[in-house]
């Protein structure tokens, strides 16, 4: 009997030795720490969702479709994106689930927390079946409960259990705790949810050609099934079969209610076309994955040295640890507050030596990884593959990698950019089409034929001690420098711009490149009026610069270009498109240059 149970036993002992489950993961926003209690049953719920391949399989092609509105909503709503699996654990992602207790939908709504938290549910919608309505509620309810354990995990709990039961039975000691230990006596409802993360987040997004493709379709009311199916050329029954919600052929006009529309891999596009949306996977906005460090930083006894009473910011950032630039920071005091080598930090964000930092970025501090946790990126007018390698903190040699390009392949605004697989040979380059600016809207006004015009990008320095007046509309070059002219504005144009002479002594800590911006020039500029060779400067060394003053547009900032900046961290900035910044600038093209002036609208 030993021997014959031996060998009944060993199926399950392969199972289970093919799953590896992790001594530590990131989960809810929190480190957990698991333990070999756990880890079986963790491996054992893998192992099941795994065993039929059929079933696997379709649940993927539903979580390829779902996942992208769950992601933007949580991201919109501030929620753990490791949520997005509870919605497979409760209902694999079909509309109208029912479970014993009658919770209904893909969150798995009772009709009174339903209500409670603001949807529909009567004889003509049952918006637990809505994807866009039930996800929105499934939100405000982590919200809500989190306020109570701001804790992730046990809010996940409190899911399953309510909010007064997890009260009942969790350690209140743990309220705010950003690490967890998991273990055999973990309710098992988290566990669960921990063993979909493993069994499904590895593999999602990895179908480049999906079988289904959703749309968000948003004007709705008052239309009928009939008159969406003629507008956007679907199948009636198509659209009925993916919006369940609703048990009437006409939606509602009370309110706003989103209709899911389906499509093929290969409808994909023209039903986009025709909604005048992209699709769901594609649409998704860049947004910075910042959270808080599950425990704090130790500042090392050599920076407490140096930087007395400095307090810097720690953050996760796409899951690696970035520390945040203050104004006047630079690279030195970055890499020395977060411990690490010069060199290191250099390479982590492939910076050169003499970059400038950008005050209000975060700048990583451990490698970055060789792949994002999004499918793509729409290259947008302005960036670079540095700004994507931040972004997703994926390194440039991967995104090279993944999309069989060259070094120094010049990049093509509405390019689609793979960041978590590599694209398949046989797959053509992408590109999409990008709204182009509207040049006559938002603009300052218009300056009259008989008028010198302002270049967005003046980069001369006039003439020492002369204020330059309508009047007076020189093109004044410099015998010092290369530096092309200031063609200058009327009276009623903006910006105005005065050049003074005047002095600077070197501080500590100072370089060429940091005067430079405090004088909104360049630093070649200093080095033209200086006489300066490539060495060093010395602290109480005097400078001769030529400071330029700049008023002012109504209604508009004046930003004047730091090195290394581009059109796209100006868009991130300000919070403003970066075709607005062409349209209020009249550029054709995504170039600047340090001590450009650029017009920023006041909102």
């Amino acid at each position: 009997m030993r021997f014959i149970s031996f060998f009944l036993f060993l199926p399950f002992l392969s199972i289970a030795q093919t799953v590896d489950i992790p001594d530590e993961m990131y989960f809810l926003d929190t480190k957990i720490y698991i333990k070999n209690s756990a880890k079986s049953q963790i491996a054992e719920t893998v192992s099941a969702l795994k065993k039929n391949q059929t079933y696997y399989r379709a649940k993927l092609d539903r979580i390829d479709a779902y996942f992208p509105l769950i992601e933007r909503i949580f991201a919109e709503e501030g929620i753990p994106d490791d949520f997005k699996f509870l919605v497979v654990q409760e209902s694999s992602l079909v509309s109208d689930a029912v479970s014993t207790s009658n919770a209904v939908g893909f969150w798995q709504f009772k009709r009174e927390s339903a209500t409670e938290l603001g949807l529909r549910v009567d004889h003509l919608v049952d918006e637990r079946k809505n994807i866009y309505s039930s996800t929105k509620g499934a939100a405000a309810y982590f919200k809500r409960s989190n306020a109570v354990f701001n804790n992730w995990i046990y809010t996940l709990q409190s899911y399953q259990v309510g909010l007064g039961g997890t009260q009942r039975t969790v350690d209140s000691r743990y309220y705010g705790a950003k690490e967890m230990e998991i273990d055999g006596n973990t309710y098992w409802y988290v566990i669960k949810c921990i063993a979909h993360k493993l069994a499904f987040g590895e593999e999602e997004g990895k179908n480049t050609t999906p079988p289904l493709v959703l749309f968000e379709y948003g004007n709705a009311k008052g239309k009928t099934w009939k008159d969406i199916s003629l507008e956007l050329e679907v199948q009636e029954d198509k659209l009925r079969e993916y919006n369940k919600w609703l048990s009437h052929h006409t939606i509602p006009d009370d309110r706003e209610y989103v209709v899911v529309v389906p499509a093929s891999y290969m409808e994909k596009e023209a039903i986009a076309a025709k909604i005048g949306v992209s699709v769901l996977a594609s649409a998704k906005l860049p947004t910075r994955d910042l959270r808080p460090l599950t425990v704090p930083r130790k500042i090392t006894a050599k920076a407490q040295e140096r930087y007395p009473g400095n307090k810097p910011v720690f953050v996760l950032h796409n899951g690696l640890e970035a520390i945040k630039a203050k104004d006047g920071d630079d690279i030195n005091k970055l890499a020395i507050l977060s411990g690490i080598s010069r060199n290191r930090f250099l390479r982590f964000n492939d910076l050169r030596i003499f970059d400038e930092l950008v005050p209000n970025e975060y700048y990583y501090i451990e490698a970055k990884k060789n792949k994002a946790n999004v499918l793509f990126h729409i290259l947008r007018a302005g960036e670079t593959l540095r700004d994507i390698s931040q972004m997703y903190g994926v390194t440039i040699s991967s995104i090279l990698n993944k999309n069989r390009m060259k070094k120094g392949e010049p990049l093509q605004p509405g390019r689609e950019l793979w960041l978590k697989n590599k694209r398949p040979q046989e797959v053509a380059v992408k590109i999409v089409e990008l709204a182009s600016p509207n040049l006559a809207k938002e603009m300052p006004k218009p300056i009259k034929k008989d008028t010198v015009s302002v270049l967005p990008k003046p980069t001369l320095l006039a003439t020492p001690k002369q204020e330059i007046t309508p009047k007076e509309a020189p093109l004044v070059k410099s015998a010092q420098t290369d530096e092309l002219p200031v063609q200058v504005a009327t009276a009623n144009q903006f910006p105005r711009i005065s050049i003074k002479d005047t002095i600077h002594t070197v501080q500590q800590k100072e370089t060429i490149y940091s005067i430079a911006r405090l004088y909104n020039t360049r630093p070649d500029s200093i080095k033209s009026w200086n006489m300066l060779d490539s060495a060093g400067l010395k602290i109480a060394q005097v400078l001769k610069v030529k400071k330029k003053v700049v008023e002012k547009a109504n209604g508009f900032k004046v930003h004047v270009v730091a090195p290394s900046e581009t059109l796209y961290r100006l868009s991130e900035m300000y919070k403003v498109p970066v075709q607005k910044i062409q349209e209020w600038n009249n550029k054709s093209d995504a170039t600047l240059s340090t001590g450009d002036i650029i017009l920023i609208k006041e909102k």
